[in-house]
C-alpha cells in the first residue's frame, strides 16, 4: 500500500512538472507570436476587417426567402486570405465595376489583370497555355485571334439555324417523357456542347463530347494531377489527368481530320478549327499542341457554364408559373409560328431576356472574380500595392439591397424598369449605363467580359423561347445544393416539363 501511495505520488510530481513545462512553453509561444505581431511589417489590408467570404456552397434561390427586404450588408472592403497571402475583397459594387474596367494590364492605365491563382488554375485543367490562363501581350494577341469568330454578326448566320433545329428536337425529345420528372441539367450539357461542337468542328467529334468533370472538383484534380509523379510509381494514373489526356487526343483527333478534309460544317462553311489553321501561330507541332488547349477552353466555357444556368433558369421558372405565362404570352406574339422564327424576333423578346438576366443576377456562373493589381493603385481610399490580390465577390454584389431591392427575390421587371428608367434620364444613370448594369457581372465586364456572350445570350433566349412556349414546368423538390466556385448543383433537380395542348 505504501510503495502503490510512493508510486502515485511520483506520478502526480510527473504530471506537475509537465504541466508546469506546456505552460511554460505555450506562455513562450504567445509571447514569441505577440512580438512578432507588434515588430513584423503591417500588410496593407490589415486595418481592415476580416472578411467571413468564401465560395458559397449553397447561393442557389429559395423560393421561402423571397419576400424578405434585408439582405446582410458588408462594408465596402475587407481583408481575405488568398494563397497564403492577405487580399483585398471588394464587396461595394462600385469599386468592383472601376476594377474590372481597368484591367488591361497592355493598356497605359489600366493596373489590373487576371489573377496568377486563376492562370495557374487553368493552365493544369486544361494541360497547357491558353486565353483563360494568357496575361499582358499574350493575352491580348489570343483574344485578338478569337474575337472575331465570336461577334454577333458571324455566330448568327452560321449557328441560329442549327441552334433552332437542335432546340426544336429537344422539344420532341422531352414531350416524349409526358411530364415525368427528367434530368434537364443533362440534356441542356448535351444541346449546348453539340451546338458548340456544331460551331468549332463541324460536328461531334467521332469518339464522343468531350469531358470536364475536373472543373467539378478542381481542388481535387489539381492535387492528383501534381501527385501524379508519386503516383505513377505505382503505376497509377488519376482520374483528373486521364480525362485532360483523353480530351486532348479527341482535339488532335478533330485536327488530323480537318487537315484531310474531312470536316464540314452542315451549311458547308468553313469551321473555327480550319480557319485558326490558316494561322502561323498553329502550324507545326507546337503550334497544333497549342491549338489544341486554346480550343479545350473554348469547349468548356462555351457549353458547360450555359448549360448549367439553363438549369436554374428552369428550375426558377417551375417556382414561378406567373413569369412562365408572361413569357409564352410574348412569345407567341412575336413568334407565333416556330417554323419562321428568326434571330431578330429573338431579339425582340424583352421580358424572356429579362428574365433570364434575373436568374444570372442570381446563380451567377462564378461566386467570385479573381484580379492582380500590376502596378502601385488604389481604390476609394484604399492603397492598393503592387502584386495584391483582389477578389470581387460576385454572389454579394449581384444581391447588394442598396442596388437590387429585395435581393432575393426572381423579379425579372427589375430589368424592364431599368430599360424605362434609361430611357427616360441618361443623365441620371451615368450616361446609360444604371447601377444594376454596373452591378451585373455574370459575364464580367470590360475587356476581360466572357468571350462566348453573344452565344450564351442566343442559346439562352431561343432555348428558354420555345420550351416554355410548349412546356409548363414544375418542380417539387427541394432546393439543389451549390457545390464549388462555378455553377453547378450537387444534384441535378428533376424538373416536370408538361406538354401543352395550346399556348
Amino acid at each position: 500500500m505504501l510503495t502503490l501511495s510512493s508510486s502515485m505520488l511520483a506520478g502526480s510530481q510527473s504530471n506537475e512538472t509537465f504541466i508546469k513545462a506546456a505552460s511554460i512553453t505555450a506562455a513562450t509561444l504567445l509571447a514569441s507570436y505577440a512580438l512578432y505581431r507588434t515588430l513584423a511589417p503591417k500588410g496593407p489590408f490589415d486595418h481592415l476587417p476580416q472578411s467571413k467570404f468564401v465560395p458559397p456552397h449553397s447561393y442557389i434561390y429559395d423560393h421561402e426567402q423571397r419576400d424578405q427586404d434585408i439582405y446582410q450588408e458588408y462594408p465596402p472592403f475587407e481583408k481575405v486570405a488568398l494563397a497564403g497571402a492577405t487580399g483585398l475583397l471588394v464587396n461595394d459594387p462600385k469599386y468592383a465595376h472601376q476594377a474590372l474596367l481597368r484591367q488591361d494590364r497592355y493598356k497605359p492605365g489600366h493596373l489590373y489583370g487576371r489573377s496568377p491563382l486563376i492562370s495557374y488554375f487553368h493552365s493544369v485543367l486544361i494541360g497547357g497555355a491558353n486565353i483563360a490562363n494568357a496575361t499582358g501581350e499574350d493575352w491580348k494577341h489570343r483574344r485578338d485571334l478569337l474575337v472575331p469568330h465570336f461577334q454577333g454578326r458571324v455566330l448568327i448566320p452560321e449557328l441560329f439555324p442549327f441552334i433552332l433545329k437542335s432546340t426544336m428536337e429537344l422539344v420532341e425529345e422531352i414531350r416524349a417523357h409526358n411530364g415525368k420528372p427528367i434530368d434537364m441539367d443533362e440534356r441542356f450539357v448535351t444541346l449546348t456542347a453539340d451546338i458548340i461542337c456544331e460551331y468549332i468542328f463541324g460536328g461531334v467529334p467521332d469518339d464522343g463530347h468531350l469531358v470536364f468533370d475536373n472543373f467539378g472538383r478542381p481542388a481535387t484534380a489539381i492535387a492528383t494531377i501534381k501527385l501524379q509523379h508519386i503516383l505513377k510509381v505505382f503505376g497509377i494514373k488519376g482520374k483528373a489527368l486521364l480525362e485532360i489526356e483523353r480530351n486532348s487526343n479527341i482535339i488532335r483527333g478533330v485536327i488530323r481530320g480537318v487537315k484531310h478534309g474531312d470536316r464540314k460544317r452542315h451549311n458547308g462553311s468553313p469551321t473555327l478549327v480550319e480557319e485558326m489553321l490558316k494561322l502561323e501561330e498553329f502550324q507545326g507541332p507546337a503550334g497544333e499542341e497549342r491549338l489544341v488547349h486554346e480550343l479545350l477552353i473554348m469547349i468548356m466555357a462555351g457549353h458547360d457554364t450555359t448549360a448549367h444556368s439553363l438549369t436554374m433558369l428552369f428550375y426558377v421558372l417551375a417556382l414561378h408559373p406567373e413569369c412562365q405565362q408572361k413569357i409564352r404570352e410574348e412569345v407567341n406574339v412575336i413568334v407565333p409560328d416556330d417554323e419562321s422564327i428568326s434571330a431578330s424576333d429573338i431579339g425582340k423578346l424583352k421580358y424572356t431576356s429579362a428574365a433570364i438576366r434575373e436568374s444570372m443576377r442570381l446563380h451567377p456562373v462564378l461566386s467570385s472574380i479573381l484580379l492582380h493589381a500590376y502596378e502601385d493603385t488604389s481604390l476609394g481610399n484604399i492603397e492598393i500595392p503592387k502584386g495584391s490580390n483582389i477578389e470581387i465577390p460576385q454572389v454579394r454584389i449581384q444581391r447588394d439591397p442598396e442596388v437590387f431591392k429585395k435581393p432575393l427575390a426572381f423579379k425579372p421587371e427589375r430589368w424592364l424598369e431599368e430599360d424605362l428608367e434609361l430611357q427616360g434620364d441618361l443623365e441620371k444613370v451615368h450616361g446609360g449605363k444604371s447601377q444594376m448594369t454596373n452591378a451585373f457581372l455574370a459575364f464580367s465586364q470590360g475587356t476581360h467580359s466572357c468571350l462566348g456572350m453573344n452565344l450564351a445570350n442566343l442559346e439562352l433566349r431561343v432555348v428558354t423561347a420555345l420550351l416554355v412556349k410548349h412546356f409548363d414546368i414544375r418542380y417539387n423538390g427541394p432546393v439543389p445544393e451549390q457545390i464549388g466556385f462555378i455553377l453547378r448543383a450537387k444534384e441535378s433537380p428533376l424538373i416536370e416539363m408538361h406538354p401543352r395542348t395550346s399556348n
